[in-house]
């Protein structure tokens, strides 16, 4: 951010962003409900206190979605380079994947139900 812009913050705000560093993490792809053998760089401006990216969800500028492997330590992020800038998701996979599942499941239970009942 560029100084003009750092004064509109206030005190807050501004040492939120302080205590923020951009991390390379390497995270794998969420394709149809699969996650993807190929792992991928990708860059997230974390907390210290979030540096947890292990089964974490992550999301890029176009809506795709990533499943986070492993933080990178000594490798510096660059947005010219080959990382995907991410931004951290509030739920993590066991969570997105129950919620996709749930549906499926309380089908399979009826059918069996009802295969019992006749």
């Amino acid at each position: 951010m560029k100084a003009r812009q750092l004064t509109l913050l206030d005190e807050h705000s501004l040492q939120e962003l302080h205590q923020t560093k951009y991390v390379v993490i390497l995270v794998k792809e969420l394709k149809n409900n699969l996650v993807q053998p190929t792992k991928k760089q990708a860059f997230v401006c974390l907390k210290p206190n979030e540096m947890k990216v292990k089964g974490e969800l992550f999301d890029d500028c176009l809506g795709n979605h990533y499943v986070g492997c492993t933080a990178l330590k000594g490798i510096h992020y660059s947005e010219a380079g080959n990382q995907i800038p991410v931004s951290k998701l509030p739920n993590n996979i066991q969570y997105y994947l129950t919620t996709q599942l749930t549906p499926i499941i309380n089908l399979l239970d009826q059918k069996r139900r009802n295969y019992y009942a006749n």
